[in-house]
Formats: structure tokens, sequence, C-alpha cells
């Protein structure tokens, strides 16, 4: 069996750890590594039960000062998404991690407040542990390792001239000019996030060079080192500018005599963040021990929020995720419907929906971090479905509305008042008494054989008799519910949008309620269809008396009202308020229209639809002149993209979508 193990024995290690802060936890992180030969090797010598140990004087575990013990090598823990959870990472660094020294290796992974031994000396060897108890130990006698624990920052080696301050921070004045601040031990080990003096950050891989007013430098996966890499801040003054190159070399240039530079791990750099996002007017949302997750918008852009997740966990063999909960999101989105999640290449989309606990996993991102779009969702009722829709591209002044057809929109009006059911004895002249004139559109009403002559028309009811009809209550009830379906058509299409801007969203829902639940009480149900069998009717004519029965014959020739009432559109409010759901749906095979109107700010404009299927057309029009159509993506199944290319920002953009 043939081990190669780092650090290596017999040699002197220097452990980097970043200063902290008097009074605040911390602790700085180590690695072992032992390597075998292959990995049928590592499988036989695990079958075999041998283990490999690292025996050490290190102070972790509960371990005091000068006390030895035994550190177990074994396989870097993983954490892995749930089966099916959303899960979003840096497309460049997914996959970093060298597969086949993770399948050859076995670690050790050490976390110890190694800043309270800043100059101490620790003593390390290896052994094998057989099955029988055996032990045998790989170091020569006198010659074990050696570590020694120094400050500064692991993976930089900075010039002269930092001063360290009372928080931790490795602060620098500079003249104009421009002045080489340090170095990366190995430029590939890190990605950098860089923010100049407005806009949102951009992100730059290994060897890229990266300038900017800020950054934060993130160690890559395959940087096993034995000296575990931690999240880096650089933040300068105004006037300034910072610059890694590919070959690592950090370059500040200056024109003002009163420039700085601050410098520190992630861990302890909320401050330094917070000045970070006032560049592109955002905010840190959630600074903890797992990561930190600043929120920032476009100049100008009110929604969506772009999210750059800094992981601060030890980020090892890249296959790692961590959760990122809902309480770590902006308290203003607890108000959505719910969100819409995407990458920046659009490629990875998610819908979640706005009921989710604090501590619910609203996504899981990669241990490398990443950048997250995330657009409010609208919800809409279609046909008894709930979907939502979402623009992910920077705006302004979001509009949303789905209706039907006018013809499909507009109420059934009333029914026509029955006319009597007692036929005049005599002939009536009409002309000589206006108050039995019967109302001519009537007359298209009656049966054919009373409009054949006037001697046999039927003797009107009274005014007020006609109006309400004595012998028939389920008029009434049908009268009513007609009257509140033409109000609750003027509510929702006209008088609901200004009332969420004068009153508020929760006074509108409830007079949304109160409306449906009226509606609910007043809706008749279906009559009983009519029996085919003619000797059947005629039994149930006589079941009736004389009055009603003549009512039934009238009313078998105005077909029922009831099953023709429309479903009210579903209008979402104006930017920054919620539709709420109509109280009743009535599903018709009618096309839906989903308008979409905003003034945008970049030149692709994204639209996600969550839940409506297909649409059969699109059309566009910015600033009233048509646009070319969008290209439609499924990212994922129930989500449809609409990407609408080469239109120009700052222009007024209208969607019509036809479902």
């Amino acid at each position: 069996m043939q081990l190669t193990f780092s650090p290596v024995l017999g040699e002197q290690t220097i452990l980097k750890v970043a200063p902290v802060a008097s009074g605040r936890p911390a602790s700085q992180s180590m690695l072992f590594k032992a390597t075998f030969e292959n990995r049928e090797a590592l499988l036989k010598a695990r079958a075999d039960g041998v283990k490999v140990e690292v025996w050490s004087d290190i102070p972790v575990d509960g371990r005091s000062h000068g006390e030895w013990g035994a550190l177990a090598f074994g396989e870097l823990e993983t954490t892995r998404a749930p089966q099916g959870a959303p899960s979003f990472s840096l497309a460049s660094d997914a996959k970093d991690g060298d597969d086949a020294d993770l399948e050859n290796s076995l670690y050790v992974h050490v976390r110890a407040p190694f800043h309270e031994h800043i100059g101490a000396h620790f003593s390390f060897t290896y052994r094998l542990v057989f099955s029988t108890g055996e032990v045998k130990w790989l170091g020569e006698f006198g010659r074990n390792g050696e570590l020694v624990i120094e400050q500064g920052l692991p993976g930089v080696d900075l010039r002269e001239g930092w001063n360290i301050s009372d928080d931790g921070t490795y602060r620098t004045h500079v003249f104009p000019g421009e002045r080489v601040l340090g170095y990366l031990t190995d430029p590939r080990a890190w990605s950098c996030w860089s923010w100049q003096s407005s806009g949102l950050p951009t992100f730059a891989g290994a060897n890229q060079t990266s300038e900017g007013l800020a950054m934060v430098l993130s160690p890559r996966p395959y940087a096993r080192e034995v000296n575990v890499l931690r999240p880096l801040v650089f933040v300068a003054s105004h006037s300034t500018s910072l610059k890694i190159t590919e070959q690592g070399k950090i370059v500040l240039h200056s024109s003002s005599p009163f420039a700085r530079v601050s410098f520190s791990v992630l861990e302890h750099s909320r401050d330094l963040l917070e000045g970070i996002v006032a560049l592109c007017g955002g905010e840190v949302v959630a600074f903890d021990g797992a990561a930190a997750v600043l929120a920032c918008r476009l100049p100008g852009a009110e929604l969506p929020l772009h999210l750059v997740v800094l992981p601060m966990i030890d980020n090892l063999d890249g296959r790692s995720v961590f959760p990122l909960k809902a309480s770590a999101l902006p308290k203003g989105m607890a108000d959505w419907d719910g969100m819409v999640l995407s990458a920046p290449d659009m490629h990875t989309v998610e819908f979640v929906p706005g009921a989710v606990s604090k501590e619910d996993a609203v996504v899981w991102v990669g241990a490398a971090g990443g950048e997250l779009i995330v657009g409010p969702a609208r919800e809409l009722v279609v046909d008894s479905r709930i979907c939502h829709v979402a623009l992910l591209t920077p705006h302004q002044e979001l509009w949303v509305e789905l209706d039907r057809s006018v013809a499909q929109t507009l109420p059934t009006p009333p029914p026509s008042p029955p006319l009597s059911s007692v036929q005049s004895r005599t002939p009536v002249d009409n002309t000589k008494d206006p108050q039995t004139t019967l109302p001519r559109h009537s007359l298209s009403q009656l049966p054919p054989e009373s409009t054949g002559s006037r001697q046999k028309r039927r003797v009107p009811r009274s005014r007020s008799s006609a109006l309400i009809p004595y012998e028939s209550p389920r008029l009434l009830r049908r009268y009513l519910h007609m009257v509140l379906n033409v109000v609750f058509w003027f509510w929702s299409v006209f008088a609901r949008a200004l009332a969420v801007r004068l009153v508020g969203e929760s006074a509108a829902r409830r007079v949304s309620g109160l409306l449906g639940l009226a509606l609910l009480k007043t809706a008749y149900p279906a009559p009983p269809k009519t029996s085919s069998n003619p000797s059947r009717a005629g039994e149930d004519v006589h079941e009736l008396d004389e009055g009603a029965a003549n009512d039934s014959r009238h009313d078998s020739h105005v077909p029922s009202r009831e099953a023709e009432v429309p479903d009210a559109p579903s209008v979402s409010p104006a930017p920054g308020y919620s539709a709420s759901n109509p109280p009743e749906t009535v599903g018709d095979q009618s096309s839906l229209r989903l308008t979409l109107s905003a003034d945008i700010l970049s030149n692709v404009t994204v639209i996600a639809l969550c839940g409506f299927g297909t649409p059969k057309d699109v059309s566009a029009t910015v600033d009233g002149k048509p646009a070319s159509l969008p290209r439609i993506a499924v990212p994922k199944d129930g989500i449809q993209l609409l990407r609408f290319e080469a239109v120009e920002g700052g222009k007024h953009l209208e969607v019509l979508v036809t479902l």
C-alpha cells in the first residue's frame, strides 16, 4: 500500500490565519490529504478494515494545548439537494473539482480557533490502524511534520504598507498613480465578483482579468490546499480602480491623494459589503455563517432583483450545495403572490409559491455561490386554474391584465318579464287603452299561435306583477343574480384597480369577497331537464296550477340565462399589488387575452408564463410600432419563456398573448 500525504512529514508548513476582532468567534480550516495509488487500493484498504489517521497535538475536538489525539481520514462530506428540489450553481465552477483526485484520496478537514494561537507550533504524523488493533507509524522518529501559525490571509501575499485595524480589516492609504498591493499565490484558485461605480456586478472565472471599485474573491472547489481558502473582500474609495491581472497581480490605480483600500475575509466584512451594494442601490439581505446574500437592481429599474449569493462555507468538493431559505430573501418578497427564479442565462428557471415558511429552502445554491434573477409573479385565475406571469428583465411600471373578448366579457341582460297566463275573453282594442299595449320586444317571444291574430293575444298582467311576478319567486332570484353579475363585472373591470390605489388591497379583497358571496347565494340550481316523454310531460303540466302552468309554457320558449353568465375577467392591479381570486369562475371555450406592458430598460426582454399552457398567438408593440415575434423556450414543464430580442431599451413594450 503506497500513500502520499499533504502536508508532508519532516517539514514546516505555514498556516495563515486571518486577524479577528477581539471577542468575535471565529475559526480557520486546514486540510490533511492521503492519496492512494489508485481507487482499487483505497477500496481494498477499506474492505480490510484499515484506517488511516493523523496523530497530532492540534487543539481540536475539545483537546487542550499539548494534548495528542487521532483524527481519522475519510471522504469529504457532500451536501446534496433533496430529490426534485431546485438548485442553482455557477456554470463555470460546477465541475471544477478533480474527480480522479477525489476518488483516490481521503481527507481530514480540521476547523479550529487557530487565531488564538498565533506564533504557536503544532506537530503531527500519520499512522495505519489495522482491524486487529495493530498500529503502523508512517513517519520516522524525530521527523514529525510541523504546523506554524502565522497571521495573514490564505492564498494572498500582500506587500508592505498594510495596517490591521481593531476589527481585523487590512487597510492602506495610497498616493496618485499605480501601486501593486500584492499577489494571489495561485490565480487559478479564485473566481471574482466585481462592482463598478454603478450597475450590476460582473463575474469572472479563473485566469480572467477583473477590474472595479470593489471585488469579492471566491475560492474555487479544486483548490484543496492545506490552508483552506476563504472568500475575501476588496473595497477601494472613489477615484480609484482595483485590478487583478491574469497572473494574479493586485494593482490599484488612483487619481486622488486620499485614496484608501480595505481588505478582509468575507465573514468579517458586513460593513464593507454594505458599502459595495450601495453602489447599485442594493442591500445586504442576509449575512450569517452560511452565506452573504446581496440584493441589487439595475440603476433606474424597479424590478427584477439580482441576488448575489456569496457562500462562507468551505468549498472543497465542488458538488455540495447549501439551502437558501426564505428568511434570507428581501422582506418585500413576503407580499408577493410568488416568485420566478432564474439563472442569468435563463437556462434554469423555477417558480416558487408565495406561501412558504421562513425556514423553508427556496433553492439550493452550489458551494461556489451564484447569481439569481428574482421576479415577482402575478397571480391570475384562468378557468379555475391558478397561473402566474413574471417579467425577468429590468423594467419600470409593469401592468398585467387578463380578459376575454368583448362578446364574452359583457354580462347577459336579465330576461324579459313574463306575460300574463290569463287569456282575454273579449277582443281588446290596444289603441284605446295604453295600459294594455304589449311591449314591442315581447311580441317576438310569443308562441306562433299567439301572434297570428290581434284578437288571440293574451291580456298582459299589470305593470307591478310583470316586474315582480307573484307566482314565480325563482325569477326574482334570477333578476337579482343578473344584477349582481353586472355589478361584479363593473367592479372587476373598472372599479377594483382604482379602489386598490385609494383604500388598499385588503379593503378591495373584502369587497370582492362580499360580491362573490352574494353571487353564490343568489345562484339558482340548474332546472331539471324536460322529459322527452309526451305522456310524462302532460303529467308534469297537470301537477301545476293554472298560472304556473302558463308561466312554464311561456318560459319554455326563452333559453335559460344561467349557463350563459360569463366569467368575470381576472385583472391584475397596479404594480405592487396582487390580484385577488374571483370568487366564482365559469369556464368557456373562448380564448383568453393576456396583456402585459412595461417600460423596459434592456435590449432583451424575457417574460415567464407559469401554468398557462402553450400560447396560441403572441404579438408585441414597442412605442406603438409592431415588434418582431419572440422566441419561446420551455426550460421546465409548465413554464414558457417569451424572449424578445433587438428591442431598444428605454421604450414602452406591450405584449398581447392569446391563450
